[in-house]
């Protein structure tokens, strides 16, 4: 392909960089895109869209000698761009550059007046900066793509490195028609059977690396197969440890892929990566050497002395010079004195050194009742923290998040010299969350880092008394602690939830359902964002397993009837009581434990599901149930309560426990417990069924197929099941009729399938009729057995085989309207499968041959 313009950046390109060439050609409209290596998340988008975001060429396809001018986005080592290196350095093709790493140093490709250098979080934001100063108006999926960009490489905002312009420039893509469900789905892509072992490995890996004081995790790994997404991957690993710094060294097809990542200002990850001729910025930065795995993790044990920044400390980001009031100065005064500066509180000092301190709010309760002469001295708080300024940022953070109004003293030889606040603290950090841990009785600084709840909080704070008796519950407080990023948001109210519930929601400007009849309601606000309100009640189970009657109580009869301990704990929303922790079971410490309790003996026989559940947050969490819930749990199965559950019931919870990440661990429980037979008494969940599950999984993945792990799960439970049985079985469950069909394929065509081409040599017409009336799961099954090359061959080309010519054809040669019709299109691709006919000619002259024989008979 002949191109004199080309947008070209780094291989493994990530959303940031494909939006701002997205961006770029919007700016040089004769300009072509050109690919190399793309991130999984980014592949899967650019193919299922790539007729709607126009030509985009693979640099492989570029006659690169025909290039005279070359904009690279994101890049600014020459090395990163594979096949274009040689373009790049080429003096007679003109250069230009846009990055967001900075000022720093330009390379020597690139004249200094063709750079377009930032500061912002996202280059797209740089990109869109222009885009909007030029009014050019984007494509609704061009400002999709622009947001995944923006959102990618802010961690959605959330980054240090994030600016004020990377705010404004999601906004703008969300005016311009961005698909909030496109970036919710591919920002959260899941992982591959492939992706989740090498995480696995990685995380086995990880180590320790002291660099000054600070502690940078470091995982290297050999991998044996090459594996898309490892920026994806290292993400992860930072959610699973918290890790301030990360580097992920993974050998893969004789090329080292190196990720690092930085949460503090001490590391610089983009020092560490141009060690190994990559790029990026302080916070995320990659590259990709040709070393080996020693090598590379050689260069970046020497790279992080030289990545560690001089450490910030109090006098770098205190206020100076600290006001303060003296300890006989009035109440009056000192409240005057915290209007003027705007402060939340104030010192008071006692011949220049601090004596103690008094918050805003006391002041204003004084003078309420009428103290405005008293001396501060009566209401001051006479602790206070001090440091000095030599104190580190991190110290800081700590000690102001122990500090009772938010304010530590500095001093220098006793003497008050500044004063450090929350509001100091979060202008140096850039709006990073303080690292304080919160005592166990509270959970206010947990809640605070959430977007998802600052709105919510604000909102029952703007309530006032109306938030009295308000709590977060359940799930939401468990997901809360295991730092799960998105989680249902659920509140119970002491009191009168509708009520509540409407008040809320026009606070928050949403709209609300309302379930009179069970006192719950559903708040909508915002874009999609949805609030579940309930009355504090109890449940009474009338019958084993059947569906609860429910009245009012306390909190924590609420939280009684509930699954599990770590389900059974609450958060306070009272903007006076923010974040108290309320956890009458002990669920917090089960939770660290990593252990399921139930609350009662009775809790399985009210409510056999729970025992599914178990199974599930086993299997996703790596929790246990503790061995006096285990064996409350077998007594239920013997009891024979499984199977009184209502059919639906038991459909949610099985599928639901084999749509789960961790089902085949799921799957071996089920069978540990007995709860397979309990539900069938000829369901096999063992580990045969497990490594059947998986290897489907694996297949599923590998070949792009799109069956829902819970059918195959379904269907390798019920191996054993006759065609009779298992139709029944499913039809009980309430399962579509459709997917019953192809499980009950699944469960009694798949091992005919599989024997078949084992014991035969089948043409590959016969393979395609063995396996196209039931596919894709029983080919997919079959395959998971056997692994034989002819089940391959059908799902990556047998499957995809098609005339060329079809029924209009057939009239044009004579053969009108009838059932001769599909017999002779089935005879032609019979024919084409098993390769005697190659292409739309000779289809033509068998179909002729077939019509005119019929004709003749």
């Amino acid at each position: 392909m002949r191109a004199e313009e080309v947008i070209a950046s780094h291989g493994n390109t990530d959303f940031d960089a494909f939006a701002a060439m997205l961006g770029a050609r919007r700016l040089y409209p004769g300009a072509v895109v050109a690919l190399g290596s793309l991130n999984r998340n980014v592949r899967d988008f650019y193919r299922l869209h790539a007729e709607e975001l126009g030509p985009i060429a693979s640099i492989g396809d570029l006659d690169l000698s025909a290039i005279r001018r070359l904009v690279v986005v994101e890049a600014r080592s020459a090395t990163r761009l594979g096949e274009l290196e040689l373009v790049a350095r080429d003096p007679a093709v003109e250069k230009v550059l846009f990055d967001h790493h900075g000022a720093g140093d330009l390379p020597e490709w690139v004249s200094p007046d063709a750079a377009v250098l930032s500061e912002d979080g996202a280059l797209t934001t740089t990109i869109v900066g222009i885009l909007a100063e030029r009014e050019i108006e984007p494509t609704p999926l061009e400002a999709t793509a622009f947001a995944l960009g923006i959102h990618e490489d802010t961690g959605s905002l959330t980054y240090a490195s994030t600016t004020q312009r990377d705010v404004d420039a999601l906004a703008w893509c969300l005016r311009h028609g961005a698909r909030q469900e496109l970036v919710a789905e591919y920002l959260h892509t899941p992982l591959t059977v492939g992706e989740r072992d090498l995480l696995q490995a990685l995380l086995e890996a990880l180590e320790p690396v002291d660099v000054g004081g600070d502690e940078v995790l470091v995982a290297a790994v050999h991998w044996p197969t090459y594996v898309d997404g490892v920026s994806n991957l290292a993400h992860k690993v930072v959610d699973l440890t918290d890790a301030r710094a990360l580097v992920v060294l993974v050998e893969m097809e004789g090329r080292v892929f190196a990720v690092i990542r930085s949460r503090t200002d001490r590391i610089d990850a983009a020092v560490v990566a141009a060690a190994l001729g990559g790029g990026g910025h302080a916070h995320a930065a990659s590259a990709i050497a040709r070393l080996s795995l020693d090598e590379a993790r050689a260069a970046v044990e020497q790279a992080l002395a030289a990545a560690q920044r001089e450490t910030r400390r109090a006098r770098d980001v205190m206020s100076a010079p600290a006001r303060t009031v003296r300890p006989e100065d009035t109440v009056g005064a000192a409240m005057a004195l915290c209007r003027r500066y705007k402060q939340s509180g104030v010192f008071v000092a006692e011949d220049g050194r601090p004596v103690g301190s008094v918050r805003r709010e006391d002041l204003d309760k004084a003078i309420s009742h009428g103290l405005a002469h008293a001396p501060v001295r009566g209401i001051m708080s006479g602790r206070v923290l001090t440091a000095t300024e030599d104190t580190p940022l991190t110290e800081l953070q700590s000690l102001v998040t122990r500090a009772e109004d938010g304010r530590v003293a500095i001093v220098r030889d006793g003497a008050l010299v500044g004063v450090v606040t929350r509001a100091d603290l979060l202008r140096a950090l850039e709006r990073v969350p303080p690292e304080h841990e919160e005592p166990v009785e509270s959970l206010a600084a947990e809640l605070e880092r959430v977007p998802a709840l600052r709105p919510l909080i604000d909102a029952v704070a703007a309530l006032g008394a109306e938030a009295e008796g308000v709590y977060l519950v359940g799930g939401t407080i468990r997901d809360l602690l295991l730092g799960e990023e998105s989680f249902d948001i659920d509140i119970a109210v002491e009191g009168d939830a509708i009520a509540f519930a409407r008040a809320l929601a026009r606070t928050l400007g949403g709209r609300v359902t309302t379930h009179e009849k069970f006192g719950t309601a559903v708040v909508q606000y915002g874009e999609g964002e949805r609030v579940d309100v309930v009355t504090t009640r109890t449940e009474f189970y009338d019958a084993p397993a059947a569906l609860p009657a429910v009245e009012r109580a306390s909190l924590r009869d609420d939280l009684f009837r509930r699954d599990f301990t770590i389900n059974a704990m609450a958060a306070s929303l009272a903007p006076d009581d923010l974040g108290r922790l309320v956890d009458p079971f002990g669920g917090r410490a089960d939770l660290a434990a990593g252990v399921l309790r139930v609350l009662h003996n009775l809790s399985f026989i009210d409510d056999p599901t729970r025992i599914f559940r178990a199974i599930r947050y086993e299997a996703r969490y790596g929790f246990r149930l503790e061995e006096h819930s285990a064996r409350l749990a077998r007594a239920c199965i013997e009891m024979g309560l499984v199977g009184d559950l209502s059919s639906a019931r038991l459909r949610d919870e099985l599928t639901a426990l084999l749509d789960d990440p961790g089902a085949v661990g799921g799957i071996l429980r089920l069978g540990e417990l007995g709860a397979d037979r309990a539900v069938h008494p000829r369901l096999r969940a063992d580990a045969e069924a497990a490594a059947l599950f998986e290897r489907a999984l694996e297949l599923r993945s590998e070949l792009g197929l799109d069956v829902p792990p819970w059918r195959i799960g379904l269907a390798v439970l019920g191996r054993e099941l006759s065609t009779e049985e298992a139709f029944d079985w499913l039809e009980r469950l309430r399962v579509r009729r459709r997917d019953v069909a192809l499980i009950v394929g699944a469960i009694t065509v798949a091992p005919r399938i599989a024997e078949r081409v084992e014991t035969e040599e089948l043409a590959p017409s016969q393979v395609v009729a063995l396996a196209e009336a039931y596919a894709p799961d029983a080919p997919l099954l079959a395959l998971a057995r056997t692994d034989h090359p002819a089940l391959r061959e059908y799902f990556t080309r047998l499957r995809d085989v098609r005339l060329e010519i079809d029924g209009s054809d057939l009239a044009e040669l004579g053969l009108t309207e009838s059932p001769r019709v599909g017999k002779v299109l089935a005879e032609l691709r019979r024919r084409k499968l098993d390769g005697e006919l190659a292409g739309r000619d000779a289809e033509l002259a068998a179909a002729r041959e077939l019509v005119e024989a019929g004709a003749e008979s």
